[in-house]
């Protein structure tokens, strides 16, 4: 930055010679003998460093200015003259050269440009003509007086121009160069504008109440005062406009970093679901692909689908959306799951089959999930008894959602050392509302039973009636025997469920789990229930309690899910799932069924992929004591280059989706859909849904080009000033995980 500066060094040489010269020219080399005692040699040798060559100072030492008990004297016509050290007092630019027994300007001569052919030079090359130095002698025959040299010097424009270069080279040591100062304040101007950015809501200024952003806006400016200063400017960036535009751009973004994923890879999956909201048909996809051998979900947006639901309709909305994200031409799809209505799952019109139609190689895989979940609608249908159930619980739930019951409960919970659960609203589509609706009374039957007859006894609500038939229902004997039998049903229901929830869940890992499942049911047919009974003391019948039990109510509800389980999942239904679990173990033969399907979209060879297999099938078992081979071991092994066609294989086979919730259930998709649906305006919501996978994204390496993100800003934009502001505030806009609409 100071490249104006011409720092100059001189060489000095220090020679031991006479103490008493006579004056030689101001720009010969000078000897100067010196006569300094001890003490005086001790300050010198205090302030100038023996290493050093020089003895006049540099900018980082300062002027060198030593203090000696007597300067050598030079002979001007009779008298001697010599250098005092009182001058230091006065200018403080002044340094002292021991070696050549001359003065200098420690200003001008760091800080000089050149020569300027005036009496100055003498005081960057060396002054010593001591007769002059603070002498004022007159003009001949005249009143006039000359001013001394240091004096005429210290005036001159060229020391000037120098002493403020000095002082300016001074404040940057403290301050900063202007280069490390403008990026400060860039650097606090961005700060400034992302905490100004960190809020997203905007009402008209006629409203009486502006909005949780307005008016928490309001508020901050109390307190901040950089804040206050950017609101209360004419142009604040507080239009919802500014906030949609913004929330598009990430949005954007994040598809282009999605999209790039997927050509990298060519393959990809794709998952959809309803999602209904403000009186639209909407239609939520995503997207399942690999990277790195690692499986990756990803919302890519809502497709409205309220003009017409039909199979046809829903087909053409997917293919103008993945064309409109540039995924319509190299990238094939190898695989759909959908629910299983008939307008999405039907084998002849349904989407599944005109997906087919375009993407030859796109497998059917009705979601498993909502295969669980219709499971356990059939048991509720066939066994009259657990809808009694689950009507009560319902009852209950709607019962204690008013405020004074619920804190009562609470209340009583605490006395009794019981955890708070809550329940939930029974749902035909959540699969897990049941299971933690059962959990909950059973943890807190005690506490349940106790605010009910507290409730019959004060008599102070109309609702006391109410009261009475749930207590009534609640310590019937019935009930109880079969809460039981559903906890223990949806317990191992829920475990599956959970499951295909997963985002790196396989589709051989599912055959497995629901194999474990069947078994399970059938270990606990025989096993659980004798158990269970001898805890019920019920008298109803004239059979025993056990056997009772046994026939009218635990066999019916465990033979109706083995039976569903039997039939939904079958053999047939899983024999794409079973190929892959032993492609995913390396059998080449049981895979086979896999293998053939995919062998020509992916142009591999069966006899080169049999023999990659065999390699890393040994390779594998070498490295470990086990005899499964699980994914993590292909994983370890497995490299592109090695085995080129085990590992297109393998891509596919992990981008096969088993269920078309893990992205859309309740904790995965909540932000974005329950939170969207009923806080955000319609097109606000579109683009803020996918803006915020942007941290999922990040979650699995992907590297996220900001600079890009700015540049689009600027691009999308036109007028200069917002440009930059936006460039500014996009960024902690994307990352802003405590964005809370209002």
């Amino acid at each position: 930055m100071f490249d104006v500066f011409n720092i100059k060094k001189q060489k000095l040489v220090v020679t031991d010679s006479s103490s008493t010269t006579t004056l030689e020219s101001e720009n010969e080399e000078l000897n100067i003998g010196l006569d300094i005692d001890k003490t005086a040699q001790k300050s010198v040798e205090n302030i100038v460093d023996k290493n050093v060559i020089s003895d006049l100072g540099t900018l980082l030492t300062g002027p060198v200015r030593p203090i000696l008990t007597s300067y050598p004297l030079t002979k001007f016509g009779t008298q001697n003259h010599a250098f005092n050290h009182k001058h230091y007092i006065t200018y403080k630019w002044l340094k002292y050269s021991i070696s050549k027994d001359s003065i200098f300007c420690f200003a001008c001569r760091n800080f000089s440009t050149g020569s300027s052919g005036n009496f100055e030079d003498s005081f960057l090359v060396g002054f010593r003509n001591w007769k002059k130095l603070s002498v004022c002698s007159g003009t001949k025959g005249g009143n006039k007086s000359k001013l001394n040299k240091l004096d005429a010097h210290a005036k001159s424009n060229l020391h000037l121009t120098c002493l403020v270069k000095w002082s300016a080279y001074q404040k940057t040591k403290e301050t900063g160069s202007v280069y490390s100062q403008i990026s400060s304040q860039h650097s606090l101007m961005v700060k400034n504008n992302r905490m100004y950015m960190k809020m997203g809501h905007d009402e008209t200024k006629d409203s009486l109440n502006q909005g949780n952003f307005k008016e928490l806006c309001k508020l901050l400016e109390k307190s901040n005062e950089e804040f206050g200063k950017k609101f209360n400017l004419k142009t604040n960036y507080t239009s919802h406009i500014i906030q949609d535009e913004l929330i598009n751009i990430c949005a954007d973004v994040v598809k282009e970093i999605i999209v790039k994923d997927i050509e990298d890879v060519e393959v990809f999956g794709i998952m959809c679901d309803e999602a209904r909201c403000y009186k639209q048909e909407q239609m939520a996809l995503c997207v399942r692909y690999v990277k790195n051998l690692d499986v990756v979900e990803r919302f890519l947006g809502f497709i409205d689908c309220s003009k017409n639901e039909d199979a046809e309709s829903l087909y053409q909305y997917i293919l103008w959306y993945l064309k409109k994200c540039k995924l319509s031409s190299k990238p094939q799809i190898v695989a759909q799951s959908y629910d299983g209505a008939n307008v999405m799952s039907g084998k002849f019109n349904g989407l599944q089959n005109k997906i087919k139609s375009q993407y030859p190689y796109a497998i059917y895989i009705h979601c498993m999930a909502h295969k669980i979940n219709l499971i356990v609608l059939d048991m509720c249908k066939y066994v009259k008894e657990t809808r009694h159930v689950f009507n009560t619980l319902e009852s209950l739930y709607i019962h204690f959602s008013h405020p004074s019951k619920n804190q009562k409960l609470i209340e009583i919970q605490t006395k009794l050392g019981i955890k708070y659960t809550s329940m939930i609203r029974l749902s035909d589509t959540r699969w897990n509302c049941r299971y933690r609706n059962i959990e909950s009374v059973k943890a807190s039957y005690k506490a349940i039973l106790q605010a009910l007859e507290e409730e019959i006894e004060n008599e102070d609500d109309r609702g006391v009636n109410e009261a009475i038939g749930l207590l009534t229902n609640l310590k019937s004997g019935r009930f109880i025997v079969y809460l039981f039998i559903l906890h223990k049903v949806l317990i191992n229901i829920n475990i599956v469920a959970n499951k295909f929830q997963e985002k790196t869940a396989t589709l051989g890992e599912s055959k497995n789990i629901i194999q474990g499942v069947m078994m399970t049911f059938k270990n606990s047919r025989t096993e659980y229930f004798s158990k269970l009974c001898a805890e019920q003391n019920i008298n109803d019948t004239s059979e025993t309690i056990e056997d009772y039990f046994r026939k009218n109510a635990f066999f019916p509800v465990f033979d109706t899910i083995l039976i569903n389980l039997e039939k939904r999942f079958s053999t047939e239904s899983l024999q794409m799932a079973t190929a892959v679990d032993q492609f995913i173990q390396l059998n080449f033969e049981e895979s086979l069924f896999f293998v053939d399907h995919y062998k020509d979209l992916m142009n591999v060879s069966k006899e080169v992929l049999q023999s990659e297999i065999e390699v890393a099938k040994n390779c594998i078992l070498q490295s470990t004591d086990k005899k499964n081979i699980t994914l993590n071991h292909v994983k370890k092994v497995l490299t592109k280059q090695t085995f080129p066609n085990l590992y297109k294989l393998f891509q596919v086979a992990l981008t096969i989706p088993i269920s078309s919730s893990t992205y859309m259930g309740p904790s995965g998709f909540k932000a974005p859909v329950l939170l969207l649906r009923t806080r955000l305006a319609r097109s606000r919501a579109k683009g803020f849904a996918p803006a915020k996978t942007i941290a999922s994204v990040l979650d699995v390496g992907t590297t996220f080009d900001l600079e890009r993100l700015r540049l689009s800003c600027i691009w999308l934009n036109s007028n200069g000033r917002r440009n930059q502001f936006l460039s500014l505030i996009v960024p902690s806009f994307l990352f802003m995980s405590d964005f809370k609409p209002s």
